[in-house]
C-alpha cells in the first residue's frame, strides 16, 4: 500500500467506492483520488476500465477510465487515460452596443469552460511488508471559451457575427505520500495535497476567475480491519473536510463480495454530509467488477449563478458543488504471465529469540517454525527462506521440502548471522521476513512477524553456547596467553609439575586471577556474558565471565578445555572449568596423589584421559582453584550422582 493524491474530503471521495480490503487486493479498486491502494496484491500486468453514468438532467454516460498497471517485484507502476474526468459550465451573458446614431443593438454571448484531466502517472515502492511509498503525476486541460461580438454597420444593414477567444492553463499537479502498518490491523497513510503544481502558460484575468484551485496541503486516511473480510476507513484533511466508511465480504458463487459505503462532509458543499457512496464489488482470481455510485443529498438540478463558480471556485472535477448523482462500473482484468500460486503460509511460529553471538547455533537449529499448506492437487517442491535486516546481509534460504498434494506440513527456518554487520548494542525489536518459492527466486507467498534480536552480550542460559563467546575471542586469547607465557618463562619451577603443560597452565592461571575481582552481572532480563577481551580489559567478572575467558586463554593454545555446569533447581546455576591434561591415567602420580582431585573422561577415539578441574571464581592461586573446583566436583557430580541425574553436565567447548 502506498501513497496517491488526495484533493480535499471531496476528492478523497472515490469514483470507484470502498471495496478494497484484504480479501480483494489483487486487484486496484481505486483511482489516485482515495489515495492509498496506490500498491496492491496485483501479481503482473492488470488492465482495467471504468464507465459511467451522470443523472442531469440529460442522463449521459462515457468511458471514465482506461488504466494498466504492473508489478515488479517490490515496484509498482500505474499509468490512467481519463477521457471522462471532465466538469463543463455554459452560461450566457448579456452585451449592450450603442452605435453613432444612438440605436442600441444588443446580443447575447457564451462562455464555456472546459475542465479535463487527461491522463496520470504513479510510481510506488514497497520499502517493507510495512511500509509503502511513492509519488503520482497529474496532467489538467482547462480552456475557456468566450464568444465576443463582431459589429458590422452599413447606413442600409446592422448586424453581429461572433467570434470565439480561446484561453488555455493547462498544468501539472504532482504529489507524494506513503502508508504505514502499524500491526496486522492498522495503517495509516499520508499524503500531500497540490503539493507540486507546474503551469505551461501565464494565466491571464479570465483563467485566474475560473481556473481549478491549487491549495497545499495534506490528508491522512485511517484503515482499521478486524479481520480479512471486514474493514473500516476514515481520512482527514486539512481543510476540515472527511470522509468515512467501511466494508464486508463474503465469498459466494466462487469468488469474494464486498459491500462498501461511506459518507463524506466536504467543506464547500451543502448539507453538513454532502453524499454516501454505496458500492458492491465481485471479484476472482481473474477479473473484479465494481458497481459504484455517488448520491448527493443537496437537490442537484437546481441552477447555479455564474457568482456562484466565481465566488467558490472548483476543486475538483468530478466531485464539486456543481456535480451531478453518477452511477459507475468498474472492471478489472488481470493479465497475469507468472505462475498461479502453489503454496502458502498457515501461520509461523517463533521458537528462538536472536542472539547474534550464537552464529553457528542457528545453523543446526531453527528459529522459526512454519505451517504451510501446498494449495494444488501436485506434489510440490517448496523453497523457504528468510530475511531479518538486522542480522543478514542477504536472504538466507533453508533446506527445501517436499509438500504432497493439498497437504500441510511445518517448514523449519534456519539463519546465517552475518559477522560483518554492525556490532548490536542493545536490544530490539526486528521484522523477520519469510517467503516461499517453488520456482526460482520469486516468492509466491511472505509473511512477516516481529522478532527479539538481543545485543552481542545476551546469552540464553544455555551453557552449551557459553562456547560462542569463547570462540568470538581466540585470536585476543592467543596473544594474551603468548605475552603472559614469555614474560614469566624463566620463573617456571620444572621440580612442581614435571609436566610442561601444567606448569603453563598455573603461570597463565596465576597471572590471570591476581588482576581479577568477582563482579556480579546488574540486574537484567536477560543473562548478559563478557568477551574475554572484555573481562581483561574490565579486570573483573561473574562465574561466566571468568570462565569464558579462562577458557579462550586456555584454548587460544591449544588446551583443549570444557565447562562443568551445576544446574541449580531455583535456575541460578554455577559454570566450573576442566581443562585435558593429555596424560593418560598411568601418569597419575607426576600431576597428584590425590586423585579425587582428577577427572578421568574418555577421548574421541575412546581412551581415557585425565581433566583438571578449576573454579575461576577462587581469585588466589592455581592450586587453591583446583583443590575448591575438584572438591565440589566430587560431592555434586559423583557423591550426589549429579552426573547420572543430569544436574551437573559437562559441556566440550570444541
Amino acid at each position: 500500500m502506498i501513497f496517491s493524491t488526495a484533493t480535499y474530503g471531496q476528492q478523497s471521495l472515490d469514483i470507484f467506492g470502498l471495496t478494497s480490503n484484504s480479501s480483494n487486493n489483487s486487484f486496484r479498486l481505486n483511482g489516485f483520488e482515495s489515495g492509498t491502494d496506490n500498491y496492491n496484491g496485483s501479481k503482473d500486468w492488470e488492465f482495467s476500465i471504468a464507465l459511467s453514468g451522470i443523472n442531469s438532467k440529460n442522463i449521459s454516460g462515457n468511458i471514465s477510465a482506461v488504466s494498466f498497471s504492473k508489478r515488479l517485484n517490490r515496484h509498482y507502476i500505474y499509468a490512467r487515460y481519463t477521457p471522462g474526468f471532465v466538469q463543463q459550465f455554459l452560461f450566457n451573458s448579456g452585451v449592450s452596443l450603442v452605435q453613432q446614431n444612438n440605436v442600441n443593438v444588443e446580443t447575447v454571448l457564451k462562455t464555456q469552460l472546459d475542465h479535463k484531466e487527461i491522463f496520470g502517472l504513479g510510481y510506488s515502492y514497497k520499502f517493507s511488508d510495512n511500509l509503502n511509498a511513492g509519488f503520482s503525476v497529474r496532467y489538467f486541460n482547462q480552456q475557456f471559451s468566450e464568444e465576443q461580438p463582431d459589429p458590422y454597420f452599413t447606413d442600409t444593414l446592422n448586424y453581429i457575427t461572433y467570434k470565439t477567444e480561446v484561453t488555455k492553463n493547462n498544468y501539472w499537479r504532482g504529489d507524494i505520500g506513503f502508508t504505514y502498518s502499524l500491526n496486522n490491523n492498522f495503517d495509516i497513510s499520508v499524503s500531500s495535497i497540490n503539493l507540486l503544481t507546474f503551469n505551461e502558460s501565464t494565466p491571464n484575468e479570465t483563467a485566474n476567475k475560473y481556473s481549478m484551485k491549487k491549495e497545499r496541503g495534506f490528508s491522512t486516511k485511517f484503515d482499521f480491519r478486524f479481520n480479512d473480510r471486514m474493514n473500516l476507513t476514515a481520512v482527514y484533511e486539512n481543510s476540515n473536510s472527511f470522509l468515512f466508511g467501511g466494508n464486508i465480504s463474503n465469498y459466494m458463487f466462487g469468488g469474494i463480495t464486498t459491500y462498501g459505503i461511506e459518507v463524506f462532509h466536504d467543506k464547500y458543499q451543502e448539507p453538513f454530509i454532502a453524499g454516501i457512496a454505496p458500492s458492491i464489488n465481485f471479484s476472482t482470481e481473474l477479473f473484479s467488477v465494481t458497481l459504484s455510485a455517488v448520491k448527493y443529498l443537496e437537490n442537484r438540478q437546481n441552477p447555479h449563478t455564474v457568482m456562484d463558480l466565481a465566488g467558490n471556485g472548483l476543486h475538483n472535477i468530478l466531485n464539486n458543488k456543481f456535480s451531478f448523482d453518477r452511477l459507475t462500473l468498474g472492471i478489472n482484468v488481470a493479465l497475469s504471465f507468472l505462475p498461479k500460486q502453489s503454496v502458502k503460509f498457515i501461520d509461523v511460529d517463533l521458537r528462538e529469540e536472536i542472539y547474534p553471538t550464537l552464529e553457528d547455533y542457528y545453523l543446526n537449529n531453527p528459529f522459526a517454525v512454519a505451517r504451510v499448506a501446498n494449495i494444488t492437487d501436485k506434489t510440490i517442491s517448496v523453497k523457504p527462506s528468510s530475511f531479518i535486516n538486522e542480522i543478514n546481509s542477504e536472504i538466507v534460504y533453508s533446506p527445501s521440502v517436499n509438500i504432497p498434494a493439498y497437504d500441510t506440513i511445518k517448514i523449519p527456518f534456519y539463519t546465517v548471522i552475518n559477522s560483518d554487520k554492525p556490532k548490536i548494542n542493545r536490544r530490539e525489536i526486528a521484522q523477520a521476513n519469510f517467503y516461499l518459492s517453488t520456482n526460482g527466486d520469486n516468492s509466491e507467498d511472505r509473511l512477516q512477524k516481529p522478532i527479539l534480536v538481543n545485543d552481542m552480550n545476551s546469552w540464553d542460559g544455555n551453557v552449551h553456547n557459553l562456547k560462542y563467546f569463547v570462540k568470538k575471542d581466540l585470536e585476543f586469547a592467543n596473544q594474551y596467553s603468548k605475552t603472559i607465557l614469555q614474560e614469566n618463562e624463566n620463573k617456571n619451577d620444572p621440580k612442581k609439575y614435571k609436566v610442561d603443560l601444567m606448569n603453563r597452565v598455573k603461570t597463565l592461571f596465576d597471572n590471570f586471577v591476581k588482576n581479577m575481582n568477582y563482579v556480579a552481572d546488574p540486574r537484567s532480563s536477560v543473562e548478559i556474558v563478557q568477551f574475554p577481551n572484555e573481562t581483561i580489559k574490565l579486570k573483573g567478572g561473574d562465574c561466566d565471565d571468568l570462565s569464558v575467558c579462562f577458557a579462550a586463554v586456555l584454548e587460544g593454545i591449544g588446551i583443549q578445555t570444557a565447562f562443568v555446569d551445576y544446574k541449580n533447581p531455583d535456575g541460578v546455576s554455577h559454570v566450573n572449568l576442566l581443562f585435558n591434561t593429555g596424560l593418560t591415567p598411568e601418569y597419575m602420580d607426576i600431576l597428584t596423589n590425590n586423585d579425587q582431585k582428577i577427572v578421568v573422561r574418555k577421548n574421541l577415539e575412546g581412551k581415557d584421559e585425565l581433566w583438571i578441574p578449576l573454579e575461576t571464581t577462587s581469585l588466589t592461586n592455581f592450586e587453591t582453584a583446583w583443590s575448591v573446583a575438584a572438591e565440589k566436583f566430587n560431592k555434586d557430580a559423583v557423591d550426589n550422582l549429579g552426573l547420572a541425574k543430569g544436574s551437573v553436565v559437562i559441556v566440550d567447548i570444541f
